[in-house]
């Protein structure tokens, strides 16, 4: 039987939602639409439970997608949560709502789970090398080291730009050390899961998702990087910057980035920074592929089981 024209992947994160619709024809994917709103699931998510303004706000993304989908009948859909709904084990009531909301089930994966679809998005259609994956999302870190098409080692971390954003950033001026009581704690949450990659080494670094693409961004708007790579130098030089403007909106003018991005763009950054100078990193390429693509992948393609 031949499969379904259409193929959907579904990123429900801890900082937006993400839709992404692709036509699949003659083993080929070509994008067709692309969908993404901004819901902050993580910040609204305390002791297992989801408040009533995040929930509305998901909730209404996820009616957005259901109407979406509605205009391909013929269609596969995979739809995942990750660090946030790992976080949600106290509200069964949320998850049912969103799982008919969207007319589809929600699989909450795990952090490994997670960094597995990274690397697999990522790396498609790249030379079969060694690479340094990272992702930085609203409420975690993935860290893959694979080899062509193959994860070697990889770590999830619970760090996220909104997560911490709260903890350590949460104010309208930042201060240098408030940046470094952040960078210090990044520091520490590095050491923990650093000898998993012992002795591995790496021929390219990728980055992926909006975090790391909003730093490269800012940058690039202040003329100290190319668009789509990030130099650890480079990088360096911003990390002053933060601290110069008198609040998040002359920040935000200042790097010339939306006012919704900046308010947890200083924890992406130091995200960013920390891990660069941990792993050595001296330069990172920007992939305009991530999670969504891997799970994409794995729904034309389905792993076969293990002997």
């Amino acid at each position: 039987m031949p499969g379904p024209e259409f193929v959907a992947a579904i990123d429900l994160g801890s900082n937006s939602f993400h839709l992404v619709i692709m036509k699949h024809e003659n083993k080929k994917l070509t994008s067709v639409d692309c969908r993404r709103e901004l819901v902050r699931l993580a910040a609204g998510v305390d002791n297992g439970r989801i408040n009533a303004e995040t929930k509305n706000r998901a909730i209404r993304c996820l009616a957005h997608f259901k109407d979406y989908l509605k205009n391909y009948p013929n269609i596969a859909v995979t739809a995942v949560g990750t660090s946030a709904f790992r976080n949600l084990t106290s509200d069964q009531n949320f998850m049912r709502q969103a799982e008919n909301t969207l007319g589809h089930p929600i699989r909450v994966i795990s952090g490994d789970d997670e960094a597995r679809y990274i690397y697999l998005g990522v790396s498609q259609n790249q030379p079969d090398h060694s690479r340094f994956v990272l992702d930085i999302g609203g409420g975690s870190t993935e860290i893959i080291v694979g080899k062509g098409r193959e994860p070697l080692a990889l770590a999830s971390l619970e760090l996220g730009c909104v997560t911490l954003t709260a903890q350590f950033l949460d104010s309208d001026t930042l201060t240098e050390q408030q940046l470094q009581n952040c960078m210090d704690y990044v520091d520490q949450q590095l050491d923990n899961i650093a000898d998993r990659f012992a002795g591995l080494s790496w021929e390219d670094a990728i980055g992926s998702s909006g975090t790391i693409k909003a730093v490269n961004w800012a940058m690039h708007n202040l003329d100290i990087a190319e668009a789509g790579l990030i130099k650890r130098d480079q990088l360096d030089r911003l990390l002053p910057v933060l601290t110069q403007a008198d609040s998040q909106h002359q920040l935000s003018q200042l790097l010339e980035l939306n006012p919704r991005r900046i308010t947890v763009f200083a924890a992406g950054y130091v995200i960013t920074h920390r891990i660069f100078h941990r792993f050595g990193i001296q330069q990172m390429r920007i992939s305009t592929k991530a999670i969504r693509e891997g799970l994409i992948e794995e729904l034309i393609s389905p792993p076969k089981a293990h002997s």
